[in-house]
């Protein structure tokens, strides 16, 4: 009688040590599998947003790579021009650009020189959608510009009626000096994130000039930041840009 009692509760013991050990697994089992669920089910949502969120918020800064080429391999041009934007929102950024030209600018009947700084402000609003980890932009946007400079006129050639006297060239500078240009500009452009935060752009731009002021009888044909001036008023330009984004936080 003992020996069925003892076999009994040998049998007890082992069926509750296996429901022990067995118990804790399929729980863990059931509970990791949720979880995976879960996470899968959180990549997928975000996956579908049309903008990735969250976005990286900085000062982003760079330089025109084009003005520094030209200083260093043209004589007639030393210029530098820096860039920098802060995203206000997903696809919303206030930009600007801050510069310095002297030009030498022959023309038909007289050579000049001007030599001055500028300085643009304005807004950038991105088409471009970007997905998952992605941030690109295809903007358009638009800018107030300020500059002043001094204008040189280097030599002139005077023209007389009749074939007895030949031309006359004028070569004593006469500088002209304070003066100033205010411009609207529209741009458009685009920016490539090539590393981490590192972005190479390129960004064309038509302006209209909404007043200057000139030298006495010599009209303003340059402006440091605006270019050339035709005889309605209207520049363009174009730059080629590299620049860093100072990431300080994720929104």
């Amino acid at each position: 009688m003992f020996k069925y009692i003892t076999s009994l509760f040998c049998v007890f013991f082992s069926l509750t040590l296996t429901a022990q050990n067995n118990t804790p697994t399929k729980a863990l089992t059931t509970s990791e599998t949720l979880s995976k669920v879960a996470e899968k089910s959180v990549i997928e949502t975000d996956s579908l947003s049309p903008f990735y969120n969250p976005k990286t918020y900085g000062l982003r800064i760079g330089f025109d790579v084009i003005k520094p080429v030209y200083t260093f391999t043209k004589d007639y041009i030393k210029a530098f021009e820096i860039v920098a934007d802060y995203r206000l929102k997903t696809n919303l950024f206030v930009a600007g650009e801050l510069g310095y030209t002297q030009k030498e600018i022959s023309q038909d009947q007289f050579d000049h020189t001007v030599e001055g700084s500028y300085l643009k402000a304005g807004i950038n609003y991105n088409l471009f959608t970007n997905w998952l980890d992605m941030d690109n932009e295809l903007y358009l946007g638009a800018r107030y510009g300020f500059a002043t400079f001094t204008n040189t006129l280097e030599s002139y050639t005077i023209y007389q009626y009749g074939d007895f006297f030949e031309p006359k060239e004028v070569r004593t500078p006469i500088a002209y000096k304070n003066l100033n240009a205010h411009w609207v500009e529209f741009v458009a452009g685009i920016k490539v994130e090539i590393f981490s935060n590192f972005y190479l752009g390129f960004m064309a731009s038509v302006s209209k000039l909404i007043s200057t002021k000139t030298g006495t009888n010599f009209d303003n044909t340059y402006a440091p930041g605006m270019g050339g001036i035709s005889k309605n008023g209207s520049g363009a330009n174009i730059n080629y840009t590299l620049s860093y984004r100072i990431p300080l936080y994720k929104k």
